[in-house]
């Protein structure tokens, strides 16, 4: 945080939905700023059904609302739920998380001058990056570069989610590049290793088990080396895209959903995390990883070669190849493994540490009300 005297700002941040990488960046944020700011200066509007994404926070925190469908009906009861909060906080800055909380920005811009408050808006991967039509593409991105108008920052996950926004003709002007960061130690107590058999290689995936996350991928890899001494370990839903029944192979196990702590334990005994996923803003998992100084095996797509050096904090592998990937598992070395660990745990201090991220959102607010005095001034 730079020295710019005290924090007298108050901010709302507002997601509409929390499981995955929105919860696990507001469990880092929201913490940050109720300590620098005061808890009285910073709230959350959030869905009642998904309080337990932040356990650790005081209920006076929120704003729940109840129904975190995405509906018209349930979406417009959310609009209007946010409008309220923002009415009854009376914030200088609203921060938007992910696309359909982004969607109330013209909300926003209709409020009085004398309420309507700043906007700070990520979307925590462009929705227009999903593998989806062309035409539904480009229909997404012409409505980010409409609402980009009624933001004054735009704070993108990554460089490749910057150029992409470029390449899609977004303002410039009003984004900036700012990486997801976790905190620097788990809790102590929480990563005793899990029993994980050490007469062979053992991975970890960790997260949905849907078509964006590659799990499909890995299974297959798994399934043509039941012959060698390597071991999937697998933490997440038990289907794939709501409809297939996943394989029971013998060199995979499943464990389902676990508790944020209990997942560090998991990430301690094992020998690399595997990120097999078809498209990537960022990939939160990765950074977890090489916080407890374990490699990431990542495939070379989007923005996950930004955050896994190839060769020297994991390896990076063709993206939608089960064969490949079963051919690069085949020759893994523990030894050599251990030291990519250990060269991430020291690049995941450099670069991705929940401390830098926070700081560099508190000068991201400041130069937004900065800016917004000086246009007020001008007006």
């Amino acid at each position: 945080m730079s020295d710019a005297g005290p924090e007298t700002y108050r901010v709302l941040h507002i997601a509409q939905k929390l499981p995955g990488g929105v919860g696990a960046y507001l469990s880092e944020v929201l913490a940050f700023q109720r300590e620098v700011l005061g808890p009285r200066r910073v709230s959350a509007v959030i869905p009642a059904e998904e309080r337990f994404v932040l356990p650790y926070l005081p209920d006076g925190s929120f704003h729940l609302f109840e129904d975190a469908q995405r509906s018209p009906r349930a979406l417009l009861r959310f609009a209007a739920h946010a409008r309220n909060a923002i009415m009854h906080d009376r914030p200088d800055i609203v921060h938007l998380h992910s696309s359909f909380a982004g969607m109330l920005r013209p909300v926003i811009a209709r409020m009085p001058d004398e309420v309507r408050p700043a906007v700070v808006y990520c979307a925590h991967g462009w929705a227009f990056n999903i593998r989806w039509s062309n035409r539904r593409r480009d229909l997404i991105a012409a409505v980010e570069r409409h609402m980009s108008t009624m933001t004054d920052r735009t704070l993108c996950i990554s460089q490749f989610e910057y150029d992409c926004a470029v390449d899609r003709g977004l303002p410039q002007d009003n984004m900036m590049v700012l990486h997801n960061g976790v905190t620097e130690r788990v809790f102590p107590g929480c990563a005793a290793p899990v029993p994980m058999p050490r007469d062979r290689i053992n991975l970890l995936f960790i997260g949905r088990m849907d078509r964006q996350k590659g799990f499909d991928i890995a299974e297959k890899a798994m399934a043509m080396l039941t012959d060698q001494p390597v071991h999937l370990h697998v933490i997440g839903a038990t289907v794939v895209d709501g409809r297939q029944e996943s394989q029971r192979l013998p060199n995979i196990t499943h464990y389902g959903w676990q508790q944020r702590e209990a997942i560090w334990s998991f990430v301690e005994a094992c020998d690399a995390v595997l990120v097999p996923s078809r498209w990537e803003g960022f990939g939160l998992a990765a950074i977890e990883a090489l916080r407890q100084g374990k490699p990431v095996l990542a495939s070379n797509v989007d923005a996950l070669p930004e955050v896994v050096r190839d060769g020297v904090t994991g390896m990076l592998f063709p993206a939608e190849n089960p064969q490949a990937l079963a051919a690069f598992i085949r020759v893994l070395d523990r030894a050599r493994l251990a030291e990519m660990g250990q060269a991430g745990r020291a690049d995941f201090l450099a670069r991705f540490t929940g401390e830098r991220m926070n700081r560099a959102i508190l000068d991201c607010y400041r130069a937004v009300l900065y800016e917004k005095a000086l246009a007020s001034r001008a007006g």
